[in-house]
């Protein structure tokens, strides 16, 4: 039996990411969405230091790459964060965590298959990749952004859009109320914001928000010890 792998995507949000994602996790491998947003140079350091097995590109092509590092049977996807040196890390996801964390969101929020969740955060950080497995484990319809524009954002709204997840300057620059329910992460939220709006507090490790509006999700234990927040649940990362 072949190790499983771990598979870098060179390619922009949309519905070939998706198709390739669910075609790797198919083989029994695990993805690294690489920043789009990011120059070459600062993309090959973090493939270094990942070292996925093989890279698809936006043309379907997939390059093995050597010095590949396996990763184990249900890893899922890994997620480049910068470790407290500035070096790149990677936090790895289950397919257990990540369902555990979209199970726990969908059932706060009330969403089902009626729903209709946009991707328009990029899909190399939880904020972005997360909305895609909520959308999977509700059986929601999904729709997805290579990135951020309001004009597009708004128009996804008046096609059906029902539940989008955003950071706050893209919030300053719609009108939330267009959709049923906004998730708000990445910052400090704003003193005053409308009822459909939802506060979020996560991180990279925890697959995304674990606290909303202030309120643990189910399944997520939390001690404060000497001033840090000790955490512990079934959406964390692999050790």
């Amino acid at each position: 039996m072949n190790m499983p792998q771990l598979v870098a995507l060179d390619m922009p949000a949309g519905n070939q990411f998706l198709a390739v994602v669910l075609g790797v996790w198919d083989r029994g491998d695990a993805v690294f969405p690489l920043d789009q947003r990011l120059p070459a140079v600062a993309q090959f350091e973090l493939i270094s230091a990942m070292a996925p097995a093989s890279i698809i590109d936006a043309s379907g092509n997939e390059t093995p790459l050597p010095n590949a590092r396996p990763v184990r049977s249900g890893d899922s996807l890994v997620i480049a964060t910068s470790g407290s040196s500035g070096s790149p890390k990677g936090v790895v996801h289950t397919h257990a965590s990540m369902n555990a964390a979209a199970k726990s969101s969908n059932s706060r929020l009330g969403c089902t298959k009626d729903h209709h969740w946009l991707v328009c955060l990029p899909v190399s950080h939880v904020g972005g990749f997360s909305v895609i497995t909520r959308a999977l484990q509700s059986n929601s319809k999904l729709t997805m952004h290579p990135a951020f524009d309001a004009e597009e954002v708004i128009r996804s709204a008046s096609n059906g859009v029902t539940h989008v997840s955003l950071v706050r300057t893209a919030l300053q620059r719609i009108d939330p109320s267009i959709f049923l329910t906004v998730l708000l992460g990445g910052a400090a939220p704003p003193a005053e914001m409308p009822d459909n709006v939802v506060a979020t507090y996560g991180m990279t490790e925890t697959f995304g928000g674990i606290f909303y509006n202030g309120i643990a999700l189910d399944g997520v234990e939390t001690k404060i010890v000497d001033t840090e927040i000790l955490v512990r649940g079934p959406m964390l990362m692999r050790a």
